[in-house]
């Protein structure tokens, strides 16, 4: 059974590159975000009988929660990410289906009992509307997971260097979704975990690359010797030779009851 076209969403954000998908899903793996996110979801709602993941990435929160026989309908315009959730689906869940789309171009689709987005972007710039069509879709629940740390959210590794190096805003991303939402739209409950983002790289110049892309540092930026000497300090040596930043990150679990 499909439900009739859902409300209208925001226009979808650019999609990431293979490259750009590759880092933040390797990054993922080394990380200890599937582990705590998906421990944070079977605590608050139990394992769903069917899910409707917006903005699926590599499946990172997912794969420890929901069983593997149980409809896992995945939404992920990035070919890299969706390639992979397409090896899972062949191999331990056999219930995932990836869905080549945005959030906001979401074909029709049955009803779920739980949707969830976990770190997608439509929480920081068009909260009640993927609220909505998450209600939409969801018969018992709907969650997200949205960044809850006091520092940088605009690439994964920002919040690796100090404030004079990446001059973002630092505001809790969960304060302002909960501002946007306003007083008749906030969560039934909520908790919060700690994680880090780690990347791994083959050089200590690899590395500072990365960061200065990132950064859009030009040739002649003040902070290419900060950037620099502060790498030399927080990159960590690894067993193979390469070297580790990792940023430290703290989640909100947001839940709606709706049944």
């Amino acid at each position: 059974m499909s439900l009739s076209p859902a409300p209208q969403a925001a226009s979808p954000q650019p999609i990431w590159g293979d490259p750009a998908a590759r880092f933040y899903a390797r990054g993922m793996d080394r990380s200890d975000y599937g582990t705590q996110a998906s421990a944070a979801l079977l605590a608050a709602l139990g394992r769903p009988a069917s899910l409707l993941d917006l903005g699926a990435g590599a499946g990172h929160p997912v794969l420890g929660w929901v069983a593997p026989a149980a409809p896992w309908l995945a939404v992920e315009p990035s070919r890299y990410l969706r390639a992979r959730l397409g090896r899972l689906s062949r191999t331990s869940h056999p219930g995932l289906r990836p869905i080549d789309a945005p959030w906001q171009e979401l074909p029709p689709i049955p009803p779920v009992d739980v949707a969830l987005a976990a770190n997608t972007s439509g929480p920081l710039e068009a909260a009640e509307q993927l609220l909505g069509l998450m209600r939409f879709y969801a018969t018992r629940a709907v969650a997200w997971i949205v960044p809850a740390q006091r520092g940088p959210k605009r690439w994964c590794l920002s919040g690796a260097l100090p404030a004079h190096l990446h001059r973002e805003e630092e505001r809790p991303a969960v304060t302002a979704v909960l501002a946007a939402l306003g007083p008749r739209h906030q969560p039934s409950r909520s908790a919060l975990f700690p994680w880090s983002f780690s990347a791994r790289f083959g050089t200590r110049g690899e590395a500072f690359a990365h960061c200065a892309m990132q950064l859009r540092l030009a040739a002649d930026d003040e902070r290419r010797a900060a950037l620099e000497e502060h790498l030399r300090i927080a990159l960590k040596p690894l067993p193979d030779g390469g070297l580790e930043l990792s940023a430290p990150k703290l989640s909100a679990l947001l839940i709606w009851d709706l049944a």
